[in-house]
């Protein structure tokens, strides 16, 4: 498992790749390879609950739809996936990019954002009340609301002060019971 994070100078993920190559070109043996992207590569959104269910375009399509309310036109480059309600969006570029740069003894297994990486780790330490999730990178940090119900709320951006966006959230829940246990995660 490698992890995908912006270089210094650019903050963008094509230097990120670029040096994943050069550093992949020097591996001899054959792997398989997990590569998980910093949330600055990554942007969220939570959909509502369908009554009856979706299929999976109808969902895809709510979450094309949520992603283009927040971020506009930029929203239609970007290739999306939506899990138990919550919609993850990168650059339809970057997954290319990545498999064009690695050798052929290196095959690109999975691709997984830093929140669901964490969150697949941490899940089995979540109470049935839920849980906030706090991810922290170097000047950027990912808070997400595990409730009882399923992605409760989530906050990715450069704001890095756990305590300041735990109290955001709680302002903003409307009445909703909010979870007392804080997993915190550094990268």
């Amino acid at each position: 498992m490698v992890r995908l994070e912006p270089l210094a100078e650019d903050g963008g993920w094509t230097s990120a790749v670029e040096a994943l190559a050069k550093e992949t070109s020097a591996w001899r043996k054959r792997v398989d390879l997990t590569v998980v992207l910093s949330n600055r590569f990554v942007r969220y959104a939570l959909l509502p609950a369908q009554a009856g269910g979706a299929t999976p375009d109808e969902e895809l399509a709510l979450a094309r739809f949520q992603l283009a309310k927040i971020h506009g036109e930029r929203a239609k480059g970007w290739e999306v996936r939506v899990s138990d309600g919550l919609a993850c969006a990168i650059d339809a570029a970057l997954i290319p990019a990545l498999k064009s740069g690695l050798p052929k003894n290196v095959r690109l297994v999975s691709v997984q954002p830093y929140l669901m990486a964490a969150y697949n780790r941490a899940r089995a330490r979540v109470p049935r009340e839920g849980a906030w999730l706090f991810l922290a990178e170097r000047d950027w940090s990912c808070l997400a609301r595990l409730a009882p119900q399923g992605w409760g709320s989530v906050l990715n951006g450069r704001e890095t002060d756990c305590e300041q966006l735990i109290e955001r959230e709680r302002s903003r829940a409307s009445g909703e019971a909010l979870p007392a246990l804080v997993l915190k995660v550094a990268a």
